[in-house]
C-alpha cells in the first residue's frame, strides 16, 4: 500500500497533496491498579516509606468492646467489556490522566510511546486492547529548485506493520511503542486506533517538513482512532 502526497513548503498541503521546499532553505529536518484480574504492561517500584514499616502494638485491653468487622468498598472502574467501537473509542478520548491538569489524557502516544495513566476513578476494569499502525513516510525530490520555482517534493506511505497491544491494568508505558525515528529522506508515522485497519485513504496528505525531528501530533481521519504521531525526515536535501 503506497499513497502518494506532496507538499509545497511555508503552505498547508492541499487536495493535491503537493508542496515545495525552497532550495536554499533546506536543511537538516527532524501503563495501572484496577479492579480485574489482567496482568500489568508496565508497573513502577519503589521502596516502602517509614510509616509504611511495622510499628510495635500494644495489645487490646479485654475489657473494651472490638468493633465489628467492616468491608472497604471495591474501587470504582469503568466497565468497557462489550462496548462499542465507537463508544470505546469515546471514552478512551476522553480519559483524563492522574496527574489532574487540565485536559491531560490517560492514555496517550507521545515520543516515549503508548502511556497509560488514567485517573483512578475513571480507570477501565480491565485491560484494553488497541492497534498501533505503522507506516515509514518517503520523501522524494520530483523537480529541483530554479532560480524561480523551489524544489519539488512527493512521499509515500509504506506500511511498517500493525500490533495489537494491551494499555493496563498497571500504570506505565507498553514496551517497544516508541515512534520510529526519521532519517535522510524519510520519517514516520504512527497511529494508534481501534476497530477496522485504517484506509490508506484517511492517511494525512498535509504532512510537512520542518527543522526538527521531534515527533508531533497530526489528524488522522477515521472512526477508531485515537491518537496519531508524525516524525519528520532529518533531511531531503539529498533525496
Amino acid at each position: 500500500m503506497r499513497e502518494a502526497v506532496s507538499k509545497q513548503a511555508g503552505e498547508p498541503m492541499r487536495s493535491a497533496r503537493t508542496f515545495f521546499i525552497p532550495a536554499a532553505g533546506v536543511a537538516a529536518l527532524l501503563a495501572v491498579s484496577g479492579c480485574s484480574e489482567d496482568k500489568p504492561t508496565a508497573q513502577a517500584t519503589r521502596s516502602a516509606s517509614p510509616s509504611e514499616l511495622a510499628h510495635y502494638t500494644a495489645a487490646p485491653d479485654p475489657t473494651t468492646p472490638m468493633p465489628s468487622p467492616t468491608t472497604d468498598a471495591p474501587a470504582k472502574c469503568v466497565k468497557t467489556t462489550g462496548m462499542s467501537v465507537e463508544k470505546l473509542t469515546a471514552y478512551l478520548k476522553e480519559l483524563p490522566s492522574s496527574s489532574g491538569a487540565y485536559q491531560s489524557k490517560g492514555l496517550t502516544l507521545d515520543s516515549s510511546g503508548l502511556n497509560f495513566t488514567p485517573e483512578a476513578i475513571q480507570r477501565p476494569c480491565r485491560a484494553v486492547t488497541v492497534k498501533l499502525a505503522r507506516y515509514w513516510v518517503e520523501f522524494e525530490r520530483t523537480r529541483e529548485a530554479t532560480v524561480v520555482s523551489p524544489a519539488f517534493y512527493e512521499y509515500d506511505y509504506t506500511p511498517i506493520g500493525v500490533t495489537s497491544l494491551k494499555a493496563g491494568l498497571q500504570d506505565g508505558r507498553v514496551p517497544d511503542t516508541a515512534p520510529p525515528g526519521g532519517s535522510d529522506c524519510q520519517g514516520s508515522l504512527s497511529v494508534l486506533y481501534l476497530g477496522e485497519d485504517i484506509p490508506p485513504r484517511l492517511l494525512p496528505s498535509d504532512l510537512e517538513l520542518t527543522d526538527t525531528t521531534t515527533p508531533v501530533p497530526t489528524e488522522v481521519a477515521g472512526d477508531g482512532v485515537l491518537s496519531a504521531l508524525y516524525v519528520p525526515p532529518i533531511s531531503v536535501v539529498s533525496c
